[in-house]
């Protein structure tokens, strides 16, 4: 037909649209929304605490990963919600780590433990049994960088905390309201034996050291003895493992019935000893044959060094 339209020359029919891509604001468009984001937080600041964070924490350089699935989050089981707590890397980091050197296998998950912990505890704290402090604000004008914690927790206690929450702060005598997160990081604070700084120092690790009560007394009698303190002891007996001059035993399980009667020993260590230590950690498991952490390590260089290993038999219930 002589009116029937023609294609243009060099044109194929199938071709398609090319593909855009994915959106990359401009410069512009993301320094615009990090101002509304601060605007936003500033207006809820002593209202509401934990937006307040949440907002802070977006507007940060990569805050918006927030937003995004974590591939990485644990799989929570049949009766558990996964709970996540915004907080400096570095308190996650030394969460996990205590978690994992206080559990009794290496198979052990810190998402777990810490869950374990919380589903026992927050009942307590619902109940009256157990007191918590109110977990600091960080100071006006930080801009502390917040990462996730993912924590399993029981459905049903997540669900009691939840409906209480409203009148908790003020049963706790906390300053501003209770939140989730204010609850659970200081129930795995105080389990651990830490206590929150916005930002880390960085030339020290706290470490917790869990030791029946008559050894404990024992070592605090030897340092005041000896006139030496438990830091300068730890670093030395870490230095000792890394040059191979000291290998340590096995702590012994604790004696039946005994599993929670610990005294706290926190102790600030020199951070690249306790990275290299923990670093060495498997190595010396496969030689020894017995699995140890940078705490085990302390306190059986404590016992070896003050001469305590009858009491320690004694206080662990080796044999029994």
């Amino acid at each position: 037909m002589a009116n029937t339209p023609t294609r243009p020359p060099n044109r194929r029919s199938d071709r398609r649209a090319p593909s855009r891509g994915r959106h990359v604001a401009r410069r512009s468009e993301v320094q615009r929304t990090r101002t509304h984001l601060g605007i936003a937080a500033d207006a809820v600041r002593e209202s509401h605490p934990e937006v307040w964070e949440t907002l802070e924490a977006l507007r940060k350089p990569f805050g918006h990963r927030m937003l995004l699935e974590d591939r990485n989050a644990p799989r929570v089981s049949a009766g558990a919600q996964n709970v996540t707590l915004m907080v400096p890397e570095h308190v996650r980091q030394a969460l996990q780590e205590a978690a994992l050197d206080a559990a009794e296998s290496d198979d052990a998950k810190a998402p777990q433990i810490l869950g374990a912990v919380l589903s026992a505890k927050i009942p307590q704290v619902l109940s009256g049994e157990l007191a918590i402090r109110e977990i600091p604000r960080d100071p006006r004008g930080t801009s502390t960088a917040k990462v996730g914690l993912n924590v399993p927790v029981d459905s049903q206690v997540m669900e009691e905390l939840r409906d209480q929450l409203p009148d908790l702060g003020e049963r706790l005598g906390f300053q501003y309201k209770a939140s989730i997160m204010k609850v659970a990081l200081r129930l795995l604070l105080d389990e651990y034996g830490m206590d929150y700084e916005p930002a880390p120092n960085r030339d020290l690790a706290q470490l917790q050291l869990h030791v029946p009560p008559r050894l404990a007394a024992a070592i605090r009698e030897k340092l005041t003895e000896a006139d030496t303190d438990l830091r300068s002891l730890v670093e030395e007996g870490y230095a000792k493992v890394l040059a191979g001059t000291w290998q340590p035993y096995k702590i012994p399980k604790a004696a039946q019935g005994s599993e929670y009667e610990r005294d706290r020993m926190p102790v600030r260590v020199d951070r690249g000893l306790v990275e290299s230590v923990r670093a060495k950690c498997p190595e010396l498991k496969q030689s020894l044959g017995h699995r140890v952490t940078p705490p085990s390590i302390a306190i059986d260089y404590l016992i070896n060094e003050f001469g305590l290993e009858d009491l320690a038999d004694a206080e662990y219930g080796a044999g029994q």
